[in-house]
């Protein structure tokens, strides 16, 4: 069985909005929504759990009836942190899960054949994550002067869904809450406790809904109709 979990709880705070930006429409559609609708139309998905904060359980049960989406198995409180958030997904996810996908609420362009690739490599080597090659000359920086160039050679920027096998992950979270370790994903948490995991190619269409001007972008790629190539 392989479920996706979608953490959904973050503010968003960078939008500067009264909603996290996850639930903020984009063409008369919430942006959380278009994510969900791509992994509830895969066909090796078998099931996507939520975690939302607590004050929109509501309205995501009403969204995801509303738009009539079948695989949502679970909608469950998150916490503070992503990892928590995914945690807490895992936990109320169903026993016989043998992958797990993790992946942002907010990059809703996430193609049904980069879902696939995951999965596959995924079971192959345990762990999968899509990562692209970083394109911009890269400074460090302080008080707005450049203070050194680094090379980025073999630097590369990690997207979402991340694949991992129920067992590792599961192992592992527990492992990190006692030791009360937060990562930033779960590429991170796989690379500090030893595991290897496997890179492949992502996508610069799926990428993350971070700032107001990347709604724009958003807005643009559906007027192009770019969901109908992914």
């Amino acid at each position: 069985m392989i479920i996706a979990v979608i953490p959904s709880a973050g503010k968003g705070e960078r939008f500067n909005s009264k909603k996290p930006k996850q639930f903020l429409e984009i063409k008369g559609k919430p942006l959380f929504i278009y994510t969900l609708q791509r992994f509830e139309k895969h066909p090796q998905i078998d099931g996507i759990v939520l975690s939302v904060s607590s004050e929109y359980i509501r309205e995501t049960e009403k969204l995801i009836s509303s738009y009539n989406l079948k695989k949502i198995l679970k909608i469950t409180e998150g916490g503070k942190t992503r990892q928590e958030s995914v945690f807490k997904g895992i936990k109320v996810s169903p026993p016989e899960t043998e992958i797990f996908l993790i992946h942002d609420a907010v990059r809703p362009f996430v193609s049904l054949a980069l879902i696939s690739e995951v999965i596959e490599n995924t079971k192959i080597f345990g762990a999968c994550v899509p990562a692209i090659p970083l394109r911009d000359t890269l400074n460090r920086v302080f008080l707005r002067e450049v203070k050194e160039n680094i090379d980025r050679t073999n630097l590369f920027c990690i997207q979402t869904p991340q694949g991992i096998k129920a067992k590792i992950l599961k192992h592992l979270l527990e492992k990190a809450q006692k030791e009360n370790l937060i990562f930033s994903d779960e590429s991170t948490l796989l690379l500090h406790y030893g595991y290897r995991v496997r890179i492949i190619d992502g996508s610069f269409i799926n990428y993350k809904i971070t700032y107001p001007e990347d709604l724009f972008l958003a807005e643009k790629l559906i007027d192009c109709k770019i969901e109908d190539l992914l």
